[in-house]
């Protein structure tokens, strides 16, 4: 049974995140759930429609393509992501060929394949569906709320923070470990795919 956890929803605020990294997830359930924000003029090249995962190559980054229908005005909210290309295919291979042996992966693949193939055509939606996969696993409860105009200044904001920086986390045995130093702060697919319900041992650490 998940544990009801509250907010204020006026004192921090997190950008929203595609496959967040171990120290996004880590950094948002710290604070019980904050705001998302969604009134933001969308930036580029960020954790907003990027993930990294790890595959016997290294570190592999995974972009979600994406449409501004008012161009560098268009507020996060607005985002949409562009379904013209072949993107769902692409990472979902990407996902199974790095991961396919992990131990959890039979477990939860077809979890994160059903979120990739029945994404909404909005970001910011399709991210909120990944939230609600995390949850599940660390069978913890949050409301995802959103921010409902942009203010410039909260108590704790993380709008600009480098979340897919190699921050330090204890180790865990990853697929190519074997002849691979540890790498930090993935995407928590990796973490999931390693770890499985034992995650919350990262996500929810004091």
């Amino acid at each position: 049974m998940g544990t009801i956890i509250q907010m204020d929803r006026v004192s921090c605020i997190f950008p929203t995140a595609y496959f967040p990294s171990i120290a996004y997830l880590r950094a948002y359930f710290e604070q019980g759930g904050p705001l998302i924000e969604s009134f933001e003029s969308f930036p580029k090249q960020t954790l907003r429609n990027r993930c990294e995962i790890l595959t016997s190559n290294g570190v592999l980054r995974l972009s979600l393509p994406i449409k501004k229908i008012n161009g560098s005005k268009t507020f996060t909210k607005d985002i949409e992501i562009d379904y013209s290309t072949k993107w769902q295919s692409e990472h979902w291979r990407a996902i199974q060929s790095a991961y396919a042996a992990a131990p959890y992966f039979d477990d939860y693949g077809f979890k994160i394949k059903e979120i990739i193939y029945n994404s909404p055509s909005n970001l910011i939606d399709f991210n909120a569906k990944i939230l609600e996969l995390v949850m599940e696993v660390l069978e913890v409860k949050v409301s995802t709320k959103f921010s409902e105009s942009f203010e410039m200044e909260y108590q704790l904001d993380h709008r600009n923070t480098d979340f897919l920086n190699r921050e330090s986390i204890n180790s865990y045995q990853q697929v190519f470990s074997y002849d691979k130093e540890f790498t930090s702060n993935l995407s928590f697919l990796d973490l999931l795919l390693n770890e499985g319900p034992f995650m919350r041992n990262w996500i929810l650490q004091r």
